[in-house]
């Protein structure tokens, strides 16, 4: 009968936390309205998963020496697997990744490479098993055993097939048209978050392996995870490297935040590429220590090689610590945009030639009294973009060569060579980069 109230009361707790959440909405043109989501299948699936554990969790209590199988480090892990679940599928962070393709990546990532690991070393399987009540738990096991569900879900497990499927759903999911029907279609947004959740579970079970037997050694392992991350990079680069955007059905909202569809996208593929590898590369460095530790349990070395075995961990530490920088010096490069440049212009007397050339009957100029025309895109924010034209890097250079030449870099486009002078389309650059 306890066990029914704390699982009661689990449930009750998340239906309090959805009471206070409200649905967004983004108006086209809007601002951004981000609200709690409170859809009914999230929160029961998070809530009957929490009361579960928790009554497996008092059962084990009663018994001795099973607080040794699942203890407060692993209740612990549990716990914060469901937070980020939480943050994932029920904070705002659901409605934002709905506008920005940028967002929606931080949300997957979440799903696949935050979540599991922190599940799995809680260690689930067990103590979902323990909420039943003996006579049953027998009757669980002799089932698994005797219907072949069991070697079922070995096959399953098996390294190459959950490499495949992991890989695959990744792959297939972020393609532009399996991606967009996924955004437009409920039904099929969460079978895309479920492929994405179920085989990073299976992924990261074979990495940790928190019941102690590992299924492949820790060299095939090493090897199963750094050819997950090379594989899970590519989709990132590419789209952090497209000369155009991939997503349009994020236009709306990518404007409703003041990003272009190709900034949201490279934002998007920067996040899918670097803090993704880093997480690949802390599993890594996880597993190699762990097989160091394995081989200086089973093999008695001699002392200088003992010695040598902190000399290799601390250095894939730094390593880990020296891809981290470049990954901290990539970003920096590639967001040099967000710092104004300074080339010699004259911002004030490029805003006077900014209406002199009457840029502003095809351009909203922030700043400029009468440039409202609809013609062109606006420029607002033109400072902080990555491309110009979405073709040209937005650097002073070529700055000022799409204002003097407009169609020489993409003949046939709708701006005409306005005769800039050099210095002239200098002061103006400097304007517009005052534009963030």
């Amino acid at each position: 009968m306890r066990l029914l109230t704390v699982a009661a009361l689990s449930v009750m707790l998340a239906g309090a936390v959805a009471g206070h959440a409200f649905a967004h909405t983004v108006a086209l043109g809007g601002s951004p309205d981000l609200g709690w989501s409170r859809q009914p299948w999230v929160l029961c699936s998070l809530g009957t998963a929490i009361a579960w554990y928790v009554a497996g969790l008092l059962r084990m209590r009663r018994r001795d020496g099973l607080d040794r199988v699942v203890g407060s480090a692993e209740v612990a892990a549990f716990a914060a697997g469901m937070l980020v679940l939480v943050i994932a599928l029920v904070s705002p962070l659901d409605a934002m990744g709905e506008d920005l393709f940028a967002a929606h990546m931080v949300q997957h990532l979440l799903l696949m490479l935050v979540a599991p690991p922190l599940l799995v070393a809680g260690r689930p399987a067990i103590v979902f098993v323990w909420a039943f009540a003996p006579k049953l738990r027998k009757r669980i096991g002799r089932v698994w055993t005797g219907s072949g569900l069991g070697r079922g879900v070995a096959w399953l497990m098996s390294p190459m097939l959950v490499w495949l499927l992991l890989s695959g759903s990744f792959a297939f999911w972020h393609l532009p048209a399996p991606y967009q029907w996924a955004l437009r279609h409920e039904l099929v947004h969460a079978v895309e978050h479920l492929s994405f959740f179920v085989t990073a579970l299976m992924f990261w079970t074979i990495i940790i392996e928190p019941g102690g037997r590992r299924r492949i050694g820790y060299g095939a392992t090493l090897v199963f995870v750094a050819t997950t991350a090379v594989f899970s990079s590519l989709p990132g680069a590419l789209i952090f490297l497209a000369p155009r955007p991939f997503y349009p059905v994020h236009e709306a909202g990518a404007a409703a935040w003041g990003l272009t569809l190709l900034e949201d996208q490279q934002i998007a593929g920067v996040i899918m590429w670097i803090p993704a590898g880093m997480v690949y590369l802390a599993a890594v460095q996880w597993v190699f220590l762990r097989w160091l530790r394995e081989s200086e349990r089973r093999v008695s070395l001699p002392m200088d090689q003992k010695a040598l075995l902190p000399v290799l961990a601390l250095a894939l530490v730094a390593g880990v610590a020296g891809l981290g920088e470049t990954a901290r010096a990539q970003t920096q490069t590639l967001f040099a945009q967000d710092r104004a440049p300074s080339f010699g212009g004259n911002p004030e007397r490029g805003a006077s030639l900014i209406r002199d050339y009457g840029c502003g009957a095809c351009h909203v100029v922030p700043g400029i009294a009468g440039a409202d025309g609809i013609v062109g895109p606006p420029l607002t924010m033109i400072g902080r973009r990555i491309y110009l034209a979405g073709l040209l890097r937005n650097t002073p250079d070529n700055m000022m060569t799409w204002l003097r030449q407009p169609q020489q870099v993409v003949p046939g486009n709708a701006m005409p060579d306005m005769g800039v002078t050099p210095q002239d389309a200098r002061d103006i650059a400097a304007y517009l980069y005052t534009l963030r």
